[in-house]
């Protein structure tokens, strides 16, 4: 049974996230794929400070779907698809494996890296470190790449 096989984005503060908005949508609207957007909150368990930590969630949780909401509208105008978002709490690394793990229809994360001699760090975590967890291909894009470089790798192999 065939179906839609969907690119996982991480919405994090990276200038690297509107690279990799722009690649994945593009492939997803090429491929009649789907695009899936997730933000994960991370958070400390300080049990004494309890009525300080729900407030702090909340505003985290609050600023997570504002940017949410914000990178779905630019991925629409992309790809004419409005994407799936997806808020997860915990650890990154731990959240994105275990979210991949229940989404069978995920088939590639897609990551964008730094134009500087770091990567940034979605993608020294995960195209490295934990690299060998993840049950499905990392497309990590290059920084420094124009818009159209993106788009032309976005439609290839169509």
């Amino acid at each position: 049974m065939m179906h839609r096989s969907k690119f996982l984005v991480i919405v994090d503060d990276t200038d690297e996230l509107k690279t990799a908005v722009q690649f994945a949508a593009q492939r997803a609207s090429n491929t009649k794929g789907g695009l899936v957007l997730l933000s994960v909150i991370e958070y400390a368990d300080t049990q004494q400070w309890k009525s300080v930590e729900d407030i702090i969630h909340q505003e985290a949780r609050a600023e997570a779907e504002k940017k949410l909401q914000e990178w779905s509208e630019i991925a629409f105008n992309i790809s004419g698809q409005t994407p799936e978002i997806v808020i997860k709490e915990g650890v990154v690394s731990e959240e994105i494996i275990n979210y991949i793990n229940e989404d069978k229809k995920i088939r590639f994360l897609v990551l964008a890296a730094s134009g500087e001699d770091n990567p940034g760090p979605l993608v020294s975590l995960l195209a490295g470190q934990r690299s060998g967890k993840l049950p499905i291909p990392t497309v990590v894009i290059p920084g420094g790449l124009t818009s159209e470089e993106i788009d032309d790798l976005a439609s290839r192999a169509q």
